[in-house]
């Protein structure tokens, strides 16, 4: 994981007909579940009665292509690059439907409906991480703080999961080469990398190859005498090859930086 910047990038998504126009639709669709659970509260939190949610609008063309942008094309969770290779989602850090706990996998209705088209709570992630792990799963570290509808204030939560953009990851996890561990014991970290499953072997592999990869590099540009012909290989070119693997949208970053970071910039600083 590494952390991400979404302020002053929202979109908007603007209703374009009716006496709404020019209404943000996000934040009237909201009001209107808002009304709805008003309406029967009772059967909303049995799970009697369930939200119906417009994935065209919280996976609206402009948001995914905004996140998309801002993450890099990478999952927020994972660092991998999705969009080589699929679609990816648009995640709910906050799950809409229903939540549950790391002690009590069963259903607690109604979830954080008031947020499923909060820009806030909308990140870009992979499948694997977002539908076979993360799911509807979202710890606290106190339970009874819980934000049960949107009388609560969120904030007077503490999730045990990282947030992405909240949380700097790097605080909380750190590397080992490719293997991934809490940092100092952390007890967020260790319930992210648990319960994300970023400890993966496909993961652990991808990982590793980038590793040995700047690995090399790094050991080649150390090797390689100042005075060696330039038809032979350029210092220059493997430093700038260095240079853009620390880049934001390389894949990864948390790793290469807990473990190369240090001897990259001072590779680095020897051009200035």
């Amino acid at each position: 994981m590494i952390k991400i910047n979404k302020t002053g990038k929202r979109p908007d998504i603007l209703v374009s007909r009716g006496a709404d126009k020019d209404k943000d639709k996000l934040l009237l669709e909201t009001e209107k579940l808002k009304t709805e659970y008003l309406s029967d509260s009772s059967n909303y939190n049995s799970g009697k009665k369930k939200f119906e949610f417009d994935s065209d609008l919280y996976a609206h063309d402009k948001i995914k292509a905004a996140l998309i942008k801002i993450q890099h094309g990478k999952c927020c969770f994972c660092e991998s690059r999705i969009t080589h290779v699929a679609y990816g989602d648009v995640e709910h850090f906050r799950p809409k439907k229903v939540w549950t706990t790391l002690s009590n996998r069963k259903y607690n209705y109604p979830g954080y409906y008031w947020l499923a088209y909060d820009w806030n709570n909308l990140f870009l992630a992979c499948q694997l991480c977002n539908q076979r792990f993360k799911r509807n799963l979202f710890p606290l570290v106190d339970e009874s703080k819980r934000a049960l509808n949107p009388t609560y204030d969120i904030n007077d939560e503490e999730p045990l999961f990282i947030h992405p953009e909240k949380i700097d990851p790097e605080l909380h996890i750190t590397f080992d080469g490719a293997f991934i561990t809490p940092k100092n014991g952390s007890l967020k970290g260790e319930v992210t990398i648990k319960s994300l499953d970023l400890e993966r072997i496909e993961l652990y592999e991808n990982r590793n190859e980038i590793y040995a990869l700047i690995d090399s590099l790094i050991k080649l540009y150390r090797l390689v005498p100042d005075t060696v012909p330039e038809n032979v290989i350029k210092k220059s070119e493997v430093r700038e090859k260095l240079k853009r693997m620390i880049a934001p949208q390389y894949q990864y970053l948390n790793m290469i930086k807990s473990n190369f970071g240090d001897d990259i910039q001072k590779i680095i600083n020897e051009s200035v």
